[in-house]
């Protein structure tokens, strides 16, 4: 039961790197702090249970040297790794190379035990979208400075795992955003910073039985490939159908100079009301899913979208609508009981205007092609991770535009995927990964998932 004692910290150094000085501001205006007035801790970004299961690392230039740091954001703490020539050789290794003139490369790591031991073993796909919803969010707020950054998915592991002591707690590399220099907006002195560079680093038997126990029940989980990818030019990460309502002018999420205003308003509602919602409402914050990002993912995915409204102002636009081209579209409209036992009983979200499904067929999810996509169609043949990023990039894009379009919005994991395949009429071998819902919302609702005790999991 004895805890084993922190290794003492170096004495505190000024932080002398003007692209670790961008890095931390962009997390903090992005991922950190909540804003629209909200006291410090309370995050920019949702997260299932605000168990906010990641970290991150920044490798930077430092006195004309690379150098990796971890960033602890709770702590407002970075600790220098490594610095020099075997930084240089890690980016090689993993096929990232730092841009010039002050960039960044910045690494999100996670640790699902963090949700796993509240929500079982789904806790592993809470704990991948939550880091695809900070993922997004860093890069909206890299592209409203005016310097969009590039998220890279596809590219081998092993190499940052050992330069970021990720063998450790997060044991996880998520992903990577390479960033262009931008200046930061403000960047507060309360950051503190140490020299890691001779500190032996824990190996993993340090942790509880039960973490390692978590860690077993995944060990034949589908893992991203190592396949280095290349960035492609800015596009949509799902592949949605041309209706007018999608890719009207004005749609997706607007000028990027605008993004900082909703980073800092973004807010998960806790509860909805009955009241409709106008029709143009729900399409305009729907359509921020159209919003172009720059990836190293596949141009086509087997994910798919589809939007069921059942209480627009406008009655004729309560329907099922595929978004993409894998819907169909025959389901019919839940009733508010259906609603309460399509959501585990979450009858706080029975009045949500319309809801998002995110969903694939569930073989892309078991099987994994070392080599990436399929050669002949381009596309992803089988990987959680990558389709877990892109639905929680698209998630942090829904709220984003849901707070464009005045509406309330919230994400649940706990949900009847058998029911809601039927009523929304989805192939039976799909797997639906994410639900959002949209409508007019109630502050005053509680937030069940806050609670300690996992709420939704067919357990409570």
């Amino acid at each position: 039961m004895a805890l084993s004692s922190a290794t003492a910290d170096a004495p505190a150094e000024a932080i002398r790197s003007p692209g670790l000085k961008m890095v931390l501001s962009l997390l903090d205006e992005g991922v950190l702090l909540g804003g629209n007035g909200r006291p410090r801790g309370t995050r920019a970004v949702p997260s299932a249970g605000a168990v906010y299961p990641y970290e991150f690392a920044a490798i930077v230039m430092e006195d004309g040297r690379p150098s990796a740091f971890r960033i602890d954001g709770d702590r407002r703490h970075c600790t220098r790794l490594a610095s020099g020539a075997g930084v240089s050789a890690c980016l090689t290794s993993s096929g990232l190379s730092l841009p010039p003139d002050g960039g960044a490369v910045v690494v999100t790591l996670i640790r699902p035990w963090l949700s796993m031991r509240k929500y079982g073993d789904r806790g592993y796909l809470y704990a991948q979208l939550d880091a695809g919803h900070a993922v997004g969010n860093l890069l909206f707020a890299s592209a409203g400075r005016g310097a969009p950054g590039v998220l890279r998915s596809r590219f081998p592991r092993s190499p940052l795992t050992e330069l970021l002591k990720a063998t450790e707690s997060f044991r996880e590399v998520h992903s990577a955003v390479v960033l262009g220099h931008v200046a930061p907006r403000s960047f507060e002195p309360a950051w503190t910073m140490h020299d890691g560079t001779g500190r032996a680093h824990r190996e993993a038997t340090w942790q509880s039985w039960l973490e390692r126990a978590c860690w077993e029940s995944l060990a034949a989980r589908p893992v991203r490939p190592d396949a280095l990818g290349t960035a492609g030019m800015p596009s949509p990460l799902v592949g949605l159908l041309p209706r007018a309502r999608l890719h009207r002018e004005g749609a997706g999420l607007g000028e990027p100079g605008t993004w900082p205003g909703l980073l800092a308003a973004r807010t998960s509602s806790k509860a909805f009301v009955g009241t409709p919602v106008p029709a143009d409402d729900i399409w305009q914050a729907v359509s921020a899913l159209t919003t172009p990002v720059v990836t190293d993912l596949p141009d086509t995915s087997s994910l798919a979208a589809t939007l069921v409204i059942r209480s627009a102002a406008e009655a004729e636009q309560n329907a099922v609508h595929p978004l993409t081209r894998q819907g169909r579209g025959t389901g019919r409209l839940p009733s508010g009981e259906e609603m309460a036992k399509a959501c585990m009983q979450q009858r706080t979200l029975t009045e949500a205007a319309a809801v998002v499904l995110m969903h694939a067929p569930r073989a892309a999810l078991e099987s994994v092609s070392a080599e990436g996509p399929d050669v002949e169609t381009g596309t992803e043949t089988g990987n959680l991770g990558e389709l877990a990023l892109r639905c929680g990039v698209l998630g942090q894009m829904l709220y984003l535009g849901a707070t464009r379009a005045g509406i309330g919005v919230t994400g649940i994991g706990g949900f009847d995927a058998a029911m809601w395949r039927s009523l929304a009429g989805l192939p039976e071998n799909d797997e639906i990964l994410y639900v959002l819902l949209l409508g007019t919302p109630d502050d005053s609702g509680i937030k069940l998932d806050r609670l300690g005790a996992a709420i939704a999991q067919n357990e409570q």
